[in-house]
């Protein structure tokens, strides 16, 4: 009983978490979520997990900023996207929870210096379709796989200075078009974990608390204050998976 307790609660953690995240910033569920759920969900239940809670929180709050997204840039990122989902949810199977935790703790480091890098350099001007297909495809390959589709596109994105709320309505958007996907390729090859119920009962109650407190913080903070807390938190996150593989 004791150890169903804990098993649940670092679910919860991990919802918890993401949904912070993502009621903060607008993504990072999964980038977030993963450097807990990875400690006690393999990659098979991990990933469904990912993109089940992102979809619901993406719907969830995507009609707060739906007038600042730009659909046009949005939907070369989807049409990339789309491509490469096939391809990653392909490559789950051959997912090993060694190898997958020290994917993800690399991931969120890689991810951290790209934000602080992205920081220091000037902004890109212009428009870069070809880039954006690109991003977005490698955006879909990483949802596919492990629900990480937001990574690329928020690196690139932030490399070119958009506004937080340009940026936010972005992420969200691409994010549930590429959560949708994935979701749809799960449920129609059977490869929804068996225990998928009670790990969103359990993650229910969390995310609806860390989205609620998240987005009230996105209201509230700059987006100097939002990037030095979200860095933190994924940075220890990595360090924590990388660990134990060392």
């Amino acid at each position: 009983m004791e150890s169903d307790l804990a098993y649940y609660g670092i679910v919860a953690l991990g919802a918890f978490a993401g949904a912070l995240a993502t009621g903060l910033a607008g993504f990072a569920f999964g980038i977030t979520s993963l450097g807990i759920w990875a400690h006690v969900l393999g990659p098979a239940e991990a990933t469904p997990m990912v993109i089940i809670c992102s979809l619901l929180i993406v719907l969830g709050t995507i009609g707060a900023i739906w007038r600042a997204i730009d659909f046009r840039s949005v939907a070369i990122f989807i049409v990339g996207g789309l491509i490469g989902v096939p391809g990653g949810v392909a490559l789950l199977p051959y997912a090993d929870p060694g190898p997958f935790r020290i994917f993800v703790g690399a991931t969120l480091l890689v991810y951290c210096g790209a934000f602080i890098l992205a920081g220091r350099l000037p902004a890109i001007t212009g428009r870069y379709p070809v880039i954006d297909a690109l991003v977005g495809f490698g955006g879909g390959l990483m949802g596919g796989f492990s629900g990480l589709s937001g990574v690329l596109p928020t690196i690139w994105c932030s490399l070119m200075k958009w506004p937080k709320d340009r940026q936010r309505g972005t992420f969200q958007l691409f994010n549930g078009a590429m959560h949708s996907a994935s979701l749809t390729f799960y449920i129609l090859q059977d490869r929804l974990p068996d225990n998928i119920l009670p790990l969103l009962g359990a993650s229910a109650p969390a995310m609806i608390v860390g989205t609620g407190i998240g987005f009230m913080l996105y209201r509230r903070i700059n987006d100097g204050q939002f990037k030095k807390v979200l860095l933190w938190m994924l940075g220890l996150s990595g360090i924590g998976l990388l660990i134990p593989a060392l």
